[in-house]
């Protein structure tokens, strides 16, 4: 009974060894692969989640940097999208420029001609397009943007100038009437000119897409009736004037009255946009004043020259006020392509930031699980006893199964075949210490 009983009692103690041994093994392993603060942290098998180290994997940081990446990439794209088709619209206003130039000249000399011939007959009275009040009182001020943004400082500019010219309107006790074409110039009296114009008549026009005689009419004939109707002794048209891709100004002139020696403006140029090396650039050309009809003596009119040149002043108005649109769309677009090339930069330096940033943190997690890798493989290789491992620091004194395997594992004590307390039989013997 006795040796049944010490039997029985080893048989246990080496079951429990394997056990022990085993999870000695596993707990050396999960251990020697941690950093020293994560490995104090992991007690009994179980992280504390309050000590839990800040792990950067694919899932975490990376993954945000990673999205990051692509959204900065989609928005590059769509902002060169908007530089290209900004560039095809700027072709299309040098086209209407190009293409409405010779009927303006052809009409501007025309009207020079009759202005010429009824000089000092007295009927250029009877031309109020042409008439030059004594003082002016009323001013009628057509401010021109555009009606969305993405395209730089542009309207910022022409509202910065408007600003400054109603300032210096209400000095001289005038409140300008406003004809207004865009929608930022809409929003703009509700902001930047609140607290200069605060008392105001306005009359609205989109600035249309796609520019054309009808839609510049419309405004014309808005701002003829005004000049006509007495309510205004002058109109002034503040625009931006195209220079070149990257370079247009805030200018003002004067549409009503009309001079009488000079329709023209003296500094007018036409562009002409190409391309070199593939970059866009612009050509412009200083286009003279049209020169006057040499209208003969004997020329017998149907009708009045008075009558004919009323009805053909308007045109003249229509015309140059299309030219104008033209210019200011020019100055739109230029100032969205360079906005949208910029934009396109930016995206492409900050994408280039977070590749680098993301390969930095890539490479820095993969060295981290390297390193653990290699930490495990050097703990499993190590030979000691069982103070000079990590692992074995697991068993303290109080654990007596543990403390009972190792010392009759150091007596040599434990048999290498347990007796069997049935007796002996026919089946082989497998020593579980068998290499």
């Amino acid at each position: 009974m006795a040796f049944e009983a010490s039997s029985r009692k080893r048989t246990g103690s080496l079951a429990c060894g394997i056990a022990l041994g085993a999870g000695l093994l596993l707990a050396a392993t999960t251990l020697c692969g941690r950093s020293q603060p994560e490995a104090q942290s992991f007690v009994g098998g179980t992280r504390l989640p309050s000590e839990r180290p800040l792990r950067v994997g694919m899932g975490g940081v990376d993954k945000l940097v990673s999205d990051r990446i692509k959204s900065v990439e989609k928005t590059g794209k769509l902002t060169d999208a908007m530089r290209l088709v900004a560039a095809a619209k700027v072709r299309r206003a040098q086209d209407g420029v190009l293409k409405s130039r010779p009927f303006s000249d052809e009409l501007s000399g025309m009207i020079k001609g009759l202005v010429k011939k009824l000089k000092g007959s007295g009927l250029e009275a009877e031309l109020p397009m042409l008439r030059v009040p004594e003082k002016v009182t009323n001013v009628g001020l057509v401010l021109v943007t555009a009606n969305r943004g993405l395209c730089g400082a542009y309207n910022t500019f022409v509202m910065k100038m408007a600003k400054r010219r109603i300032e210096a309107l209400n000095a001289q006790g005038i409140v300008p009437k406003l004809i207004i074409v865009g929608k930022k110039a809409l929003s703009g009296m509700k902001t930047r000119l609140a607290e200069v114009q605060k008392n105001y008549t306005e009359t609205f026009f989109n600035m249309p897409d796609s520019i054309n005689a009808a839609k510049s009419s419309e405004i014309g004939d808005a701002i003829r009736n005004l000049f006509l109707s007495g309510e205004v002794d002058k109109v002034e048209i503040l625009y931006a004037k195209f220079y070149n891709l990257i370079k247009n100004e805030p200018t003002i002139r004067t549409l009503l009255p009309l001079s009488p020696t000079g329709f023209d403006d003296p500094n007018d140029e036409t562009f002409r946009m190409t391309s070199e090396d593939g970059r866009l650039k612009v050509e412009k050309e200083k286009v003279p004043a049209a020169k006057a009809r040499n209208i003969e003596s004997d020329v017998i009119f149907d009708q009045p020259p008075e009558v004919i040149l009323n009805s053909m002043l308007p045109l003249y108005l229509n015309s140059q006020l299309l030219s104008i649109l033209f210019d200011a769309q020019a100055s739109e677009l230029s100032s969205r392509m360079t906005a949208m090339k910029a934009a396109t930069d930016n995206a492409k330096e900050l994408k280039k930031k977070l590749t680098m940033i993301y390969n930095k943190k890539r490479q820095a997690a993969i060295t981290a699980e390297i390193s653990e890798i290699c930490a495990g493989a050097s703990c499993l290789d190590e030979k000691g006893d069982k103070t000079s491992g990590p692992a074995l620091g697991i068993f303290d004194n109080s654990d007596t199964v543990g403390a009972d395997f190792m010392k009759e594992l150091e007596d040599g004590s434990i048999p290498d075949t347990p007796p069997d307390p049935q007796g002996p039989d026919d089946r082989p013997v497998i020593n579980p210490y068998a290499n």
